[in-house]
């Protein structure tokens, strides 16, 4: 399974610190259009995650 693939799987199930931590180490390990398509899902994140797992995704730095 490709990268952006498995950053769709992880939208399939509550969103959780470890499920955004997932998505910036697939991120990272992705270049070009594929790690562009990657990071558009971060607004996705934004819309549709909870406060809590957000605060703590800012605190970590992956947001």
């Amino acid at each position: 399974m490709n990268h952006l693939n498995q950053a769709h799987a992880l939208f399939k199930e509550h969103l959780t610190i470890e499920s955004l931590r997932h998505l910036d180490k697939l991120e990272k390990l992705t270049s070009g259009e594929e790690a562009d398509q990657i990071s558009e899902l971060w607004e996705v994140v934004m819309a549709n995650a909870d406060e809590d797992v957000l605060d703590q995704a800012r605190e970590e730095g992956l947001i």
